[in-house]
């Protein structure tokens, strides 16, 4: 089996070549890749095939190891001071991979504050579009005004049954305007329209069946699932199909003979 850093380079350039036109099936966590002739323009193998000592019907392996992707938790808070919010931007600016976004605290309102913070939240969804992340957030308890935006721009909007969402500063004349637009990327205008101007709050189910939330139940069991499914590294193994063909002729001569 090739195992050098010059191996695996081959590998990806194979893998490139190849251009994953057919998706590689998994055998015991692994993804296996069979490379024709056609799709590369030489054998992958041939520098170690003089020093390979492999048994009939064995094949010579290319393993290429993707890491799993990082994990950054954010808590992110309802209220705080000016520094906490582009501490908060900051992060989301060098954050990669998954990032897992919990809500923390209750708004209040104000009006200078509410117009600052809108400013605010245009930064964010700004940057949550431009960066190459996988956001899950969870929310929990009373989720109000612009926290209801960290699940309308999440990938994975998680809630607990006791949640709930909605926007009390609209019956004194508040508008979440920048709130509106990041929950249009989950919701109708119409369920939009109901929760920005009744100021009544939506249940976590109801919140579900309109699209803001994604999965209502055991949120952190949920996460776990969620983690070991995207953040595990990802083995893909590199095959040669004149030598698979000679392995899988030789298996068949072996029941034959059998």
């Amino acid at each position: 089996q090739a195992s050098a850093t010059e191996s695996r380079t081959r590998a990806r350039s194979a893998l490139r070549c190849a251009g994953r036109r057919e998706p590689g099936r998994m055998f015991g966590g692994e993804r296996h890749f069979v490379l024709d002739e056609d799709e590369v323009r030489e054998d992958p193998f041939a520098k170690e095939r003089a020093t390979m000592k492999l048994a009939l019907g064995q094949v010579p392996t290319m393993t290429y190891t993707e890491p799993g992707l990082q994990i950054t938790t954010i808590e992110v808070p309802a209220l705080g001071e000016v520094k906490v919010w582009h501490n908060f931007i900051y992060q989301l600016q060098l954050a990669s991979g998954v990032v897992v976004l919990r809500g923390i605290g209750h708004a209040t309102w104000d009006k200078d504050i509410y117009i600052y913070m809108n400013d605010l939240w245009a930064e964010i969804l700004e940057i949550v579009d431009s960066r190459p992340m996988f956001i899950i957030n969870i929310a929990k308890g009373d989720v109000r005004s612009n926290q209801c935006a960290l699940a309308a721009l999440a990938d994975v909007s998680l809630a607990t049954p006791d949640a709930t969402f909605g926007f009390p500063e609209v019956r004194i004349g508040g508008l979440p305007a920048i709130s509106m637009c990041a929950m249009r990327k989950r919701m109708d205008e119409e369920s939009i329209s109901r929760l920005v101007t009744t100021g009544e709050a939506m249940d976590a189910r109801e919140a579900q069946r309109t699209g803001l939330v994604d999965f209502v139940g055991d949120v952190e069991t949920e996460l776990a699932r969620l983690l070991y499914r995207n953040c595990q590294p990802q083995v893909t193994k590199v095959m040669y199909k004149p030598d698979c063909e000679k392995a899988w002729k030789y298996q068949e001569e072996q029941k034959a003979a059998e």
